[in-house]
Parts: structure tokens; sequence; C-alpha cells
């Protein structure tokens, strides 16, 4: 077969199209799943996890991991209390509650943002410095993902493409045929120092970003 018609060939099957939908679910304040909307999932046509371990697999350990998550766990225990006491204080205005219990509530509101607000004075510059560390090295060893992503990309004349869910978190893209992975990340609404993350390989019409199909890791 003639270079040419091969190339032809190879054209043709990539300008095919289909259509992926995609739902994002993470747990909220009482474990509840609950759509994600605004969140940008990202379509790739290459493994972004692949690059990503074998970047890491040349370098040392990344750097003050144990810190990090001991600083974390520390900030998480007020920072649930305050959410847990504002959204009770809520609830009460809300249902028309008496008086003396909102005042109550609203006490307590005041005591957890009281207790977080020292928690971040105490533990924010030091979680601060040690993510500047993470920052440094994370700069060092992905220096290079950026090319290593497009040239995947352009084996398979295929670029990245991207859309935002909607209310009830879905989001649908129009994908040329071959091999596709949906990404994202999504802040973990009980810890703001963790996030769920997802790199699902496509292999059908709908694919669910969840907690059953993600990982909930900390943010450094």
């Amino acid at each position: 077969m003639p270079r040419s018609t091969l190339v032809l060939l190879i054209l043709a099957t990539a300008c095919r199209s289909r259509t992926a939908t995609i739902r994002v679910s993470i747990p909220d304040l009482d474990g509840i799943e609950t759509p994600v909307p605004g969140l940008v999932v990202s379509f790739l046509p290459y493994n972004r996890d692949s690059i990503v371990t074998a970047l890491e697999g040349k370098a040392g350990p990344r750097p003050n991991t144990r810190e990090l998550d001991s600083l974390f766990h520390a900030f998480r225990g007020p920072f649930v209390e305050y959410l847990k006491a504002t959204a009770r204080l809520e609830h009460l205005r809300s249902s028309g509650a008496p008086a003396d219990s909102v005042a109550g509530a609203s006490k307590t509101m005041a005591a957890a943002r009281a207790a977080l607000d020292r928690a971040r004075e105490e533990l924010w510059p030091a979680m601060t410095r040690y993510r500047t560390g993470v920052r440094q090295w994370e700069d060092s060893v992905f220096r290079d993902y950026a090319l290593i992503s497009r040239s995947m990309g352009e084996r398979v004349f295929a670029n990245p493409v991207a859309d935002t869910t909607d209310s009830l978190g879905w989001a649908t893209i129009t994908l040329t045929n071959g091999r596709w992975w949906a990404t994202a990340r999504s802040i973990d609404p009980t810890d703001p120092n963790s996030e769920w993350y997802w790199n699902i390989a496509i292999a059908g019409d709908t694919v669910f970003l969840s907690p059953q199909t993600g990982r909930r890791r900390p943010r450094y």
C-alpha cells in the first residue's frame, strides 16, 4: 500500500467521532454522594498517569509528605467542626427554630470559627513552607511533561479537549475514535487539603467519576 494511502486511512479513522457522557459525584459533609457542578473534565488521547509514574520513577521521593500529612490531619478537625456548626445554624434559621436554639447554635458556630482561625494561624505557615519544597520538586520532576504529552497526542492525531459539568454533574464531549481517558480533580468539601482525582479510560458511552472509580488524595 502506498505511504500516502496509508496516511489517508489513518487520518480518516482518526476523524471519525463518538460521544462520551461523564457524570461526576463525590461525598458531601454527611457522606452522601452528590453531583459536582462546574467542574472541568479533561479528555486526553493518552494515559497521563503513565507519564507521571515514569517521571516520578526517575526522581527521588516527594519531599515533606509526612510533615504535611500531620499538619493536614491537625487542620481537618477544626475545619469539619466549623462546617457542621455552620450547617446546623443555617438549618435552624431556615426551619424557623426557636430563637434560643438559633442563639445557641450561633454561639457554637462562633466558637468553631475561632478554633478554625487559631488552627489556620498556627498551621498554615508550616504548610506553606513545606508546600514550597513540594512545588520545587514538582517543577524539576515534571518539567518535560508538556513536551511528552504533546508528542503522545501527535502520534494519534488527537488533541486534548475539555468540558464543564452542568448543575447535575454531567458533561458530554465529542471525541475522535481511538483510546481516550477522562481526567479530573475536585477539592474534597470536607477537607481543603484533600482532593478527589480520576483518570479513567473511556470504554463505553458513559463514564462515572465517583468515589468508587477515583481516589481521595492529599493536596501537597
